[in-house]
């Protein structure tokens, strides 16, 4: 063999030890991103209650406002024997309340939720969207200007809403987001 074919050999194994040199480092380079994927750590109950605390915090003081003038607003109709504004004033207040939980619901169902509390997060949310549909139809009712003093409407509808606010409250402790419990 002559000093060209030995130097033709030695360029090609050269090329070909550097294709298979890139070729394992593509591999190891998908190999490492595949495994990390695969193993990155999953979101925790502990992350998304500390997440919904602070979407809780941004908007209690709104809430705890807002229930109260709700429930203000109900004495003051039948304290001043249903007149019409009163009725409007009031139902102002139970759409402005159930506007804010909707808010709180919606800023809640943005943070990623757990794999291993999907079902758990998911109910919360559903009785925290009953509890808004049920002020959103008290105000309803309320525009209409048929409750009186008599009316089982606002019975009932405190009656489904205390129901409504136990479980949330229960949903919420057992996320562990205890100072943002609905009602208090």
């Amino acid at each position: 063999m002559d000093e060209d074919q030995e130097r033709d050999t030695s360029g090609r194994i050269r090329k070909h030890v550097g294709w298979w040199i890139a070729a394992l480092a593509g591999l190891a380079g998908i190999g490492g991103l595949i495994f990390a994927i695969i193993t990155r750590d999953e979101f925790t109950v502990k992350e998304w209650a500390r997440e919904a605390s602070a979407a809780c915090d941004s908007l209690h003081g709104d809430l705890v406002r807002q229930n109260s003038e709700a429930n203000t607003s109900l004495d003051r109709l039948a304290g001043s024997g249903y007149q019409s504004a009163y009725y409007q004033a009031a139902a102002a207040s139970w759409d402005e309340l159930a506007s804010t939980e909707r808010k709180l619901t919606s800023e809640m169902g943005k943070i990623e939720t757990p794999n291993s509390q999907v079902e758990e997060i998911d109910r919360l949310f559903e009785a925290m969207n009953d509890i808004s549909d049920e002020d959103h139809a008290l105000a309803v009712e309320l525009r209409k200007e048929v409750i009186t003093g008599e009316s089982l409407f606002v019975t009932d509808s405190e009656a489904r809403r205390a129901e409504l606010v136990d479980q949330v409250n229960e949903d919420l402790k057992t996320l562990n987001v205890r100072h943002c419990l609905a009602g208090e």
